[in-house]
């Protein structure tokens, strides 16, 4: 199996300019070579325009096929943490795993609901120390 990676840079206006659109009800339509549209559907709309959000914001993406079920080094790298830190949330109860022979496995769904969670969260902390800065008058984060 090959892998080919291309490296594209798009601007955090650009994505903006694309993402206005379809923020106010407009659709991402894929246009044919007879210059027939085919509306894409919702759920391939959300994933093209959070990859160039992410190429915007972090400066690349990762576009891969993802097995159902995840190793703990792989579950532990889409989230962003060590492999122990994982395995102690599972202890902890704040995600679920489970056993193939003595190897610990995790769920996808389980674990990109986690990470979108976790992404929650750190927006909602970054918003109210913005807030609290905006009301001590001082500006420390521009958009």
């Amino acid at each position: 199996m090959t892998t080919m990676t291309e490296r594209i840079t798009i601007s955090a206006q650009t994505v903006r300019a694309a993402q206005a659109p379809a923020r106010q009800g407009s659709t991402l339509v894929l246009r044919d070579a007879n210059g027939g549209e085919v509306e894409l559907p919702d759920e391939v709309q959300r994933t093209l325009l959070h990859a160039l959000t992410a190429i915007a914001e972090h400066g690349s993406v990762s576009i891969a096929q993802m097995p159902d079920e995840l190793t703990s080094t792989v579950a532990a790298d889409i989230l962003g943490v060590s492999r122990p830190t994982l395995l102690r949330w599972t202890r902890e109860g704040l995600i679920e795993s489970f056993k193939v022979g003595s190897h610990t496995r995790f769920r996808r769904s389980d674990v990109l609901r986690l990470r979108e969670q976790r992404e929650t969260e750190r927006r909602d902390a970054f918003e109210k120390l913005r807030a609290l800065d905006a009301a001590d008058g001082v500006e420390l984060f521009e958009d």
